[in-house]
């Protein structure tokens, strides 16, 4: 019997409690040390996939009503077949523990501020991501509001931020590359300094995105992924046509399911310092609903509801409207210390309104939000449109550790909402002004 033979059988034997104590001892040991003992434990329990999947597909032709996965086959030799194949499929439970807590740690959460969710592969999810937990292969964080971000740590010292409504999952390492799935949103990644970089591959419902050193942001749609690279060197490969674009430093490509690949990656655009968003124009929405145009004829997003976590307390119940700065206009929006920020909306029950925005640092890394309160006096009755004219040094960050000030940094989301109460808020304009 050969060393495969012996170890199939071991694990078999292991399963149906016919091993002895220190059988069971060194089998457990080899599987939480040997990638070699987990692979033959994986492809025990692919065949037992391929062997139902045929037992299936047979019974249906035949036109059988109850379909028996592994029925008892009619010889003996068949039968140690059907029986390795019954054994891997229930070795899949218990090799999904041993994979999973042997699997080795692929990220470690560092910070975590506003609604966040954490979906372990054990089927645990807890809301907010736990400080200091350890991300395996299966496992997915989330960040679901414009003023929340997670940041990871890699085993190679690299930052990952995740802002915004996103959503990204850890899948296993291959070929010496960590490999993450951005379902959607915004991705930040930030190589460390001290130590070579390791591999990473990063999938979006458009494109994979392949990145030695880059320093690099990521946002992504159910239909489009823009990646920026701000340092190092990436590649991108569209989906589903496989065209791979080089992204350089100072290089961006855009890939959307309805527009024909690009051949190459284009230089990253003169950041703007004005910008005007119109309702009418149907910018990128971050949260909130499309409203039905009133008797001035103004179309208007609404605030939509979300659930704000508070430590030791009930969460927080908000209100928000959130546009998507750079995927609206496609060019970085800038601020300077002499900017200002102008909302045009209403709100149809008096009520203070908190306006902010996050950002980035320009072709680097996530650097803060920014917010401030107006009260309900300071806009002007209720039911009737209203423009707040805000300078920018009016917002205070909330995260001074990464910026004190906005300026110079790059505006991503900008947004309004109110707290606990629905007072219907509604934008139809927001603009950035340099006087």
């Amino acid at each position: 019997m050969s060393d495969d033979d012996s170890l199939t059988w071991r694990l078999l034997r292991r399963l149906d409690g016919t091993a002895s104590a220190r059988e069971r001892a060194v089998l457990d040991a080899e599987l939480a040390a040997g990638p070699a003992a987990r692979a033959q434990l994986r492809e025990l329990a692919e065949q037992a996939v391929a062997v139902g999947e045929f037992e299936r597909t047979a019974a249906a032709r035949a036109g059988t009503a109850d379909v028996v996965p592994f029925p008892p086959p009619p010889t003996r030799r068949v039968a140690r077949k059907w029986a390795a194949a019954t054994a891997a499929v229930l070795l899949l439970g218990f090799g999904a523990f041993w994979l999973r807590s042997g699997g080795r740690e692929l990220a470690r959460v560092t910070k975590v501020t506003g609604a966040s969710g954490f979906f372990g592969t054990r089927g645990s999810a807890e809301r907010p991501v736990p400080v200091g937990v350890a991300l395996r292969a299966g496992d997915v964080v989330e960040t679901r509001s414009c003023d929340s971000w997670i940041e990871l740590e890699l085993p190679d010292g690299s930052k990952l931020t995740v802002a915004g409504h996103s959503v990204l999952r850890f899948g296993g390492a291959f070929a010496g590359a960590a490999q993450l799935s951005l379902e959607h949103g915004n991705l930040w990644r930030s190589p460390a300094t001290d130590r070579p970089a390791a591999p990473l591959t990063v999938r979006t419902p458009t494109a994979v995105l392949e990145s030695g050193d880059a320093l690099f942001n990521l946002q992504a749609t159910d239909s489009e992924s823009i990646v920026r690279v701000n340092a190092g060197l990436a590649h991108v490969t569209g989906n589903p046509d496989g065209s791979r674009v080089e992204v350089p430093a100072g290089s961006q490509v855009r890939l959307t399911l309805a527009a024909a690949a690009p051949r190459q990656a284009e230089l990253q655009p003169t950041p703007v310092t004005s910008w005007t968003c119109d309702m009418a124009s149907f910018p990128a929405v971050a949260i909130g609903r499309w409203l039905p145009t009133e008797y001035d004829s103004a179309i208007r997003l609404g605030a939509e509801p979300l659930l704000w976590p508070v430590p030791d307390r009930p969460p927080v119940m908000l209100h928000v409207v959130g546009i998507s700065a750079f995927r609206t206009t496609g060019r970085p929006v800038e601020l300077r210390t002499e900017s200002r920020l102008r909302f045009v909306g209403r709100t149809q029950r008096e009520h203070t309104v908190r306006f902010g925005f996050s950002t980035q640092k320009m072709r680097g890394v996530f650097a803060g939000k920014f917010e401030v309160d107006v009260p309900a006096r300071s806009l002007g009755p209720a039911g009737q449109t209203w423009t707040v004219d805000l300078p920018v040094s009016k917002f205070r960050p909330l995260h001074p550790e990464l910026s004190a000030t906005p300026d110079g940094l790059e505006i991503t989301d900008i947004y309004a909402l109110t707290v606990i109460k629905d007072a219907g808020l509604k934008l139809q304009r927001i603009e950035v002004l340099l006087p």
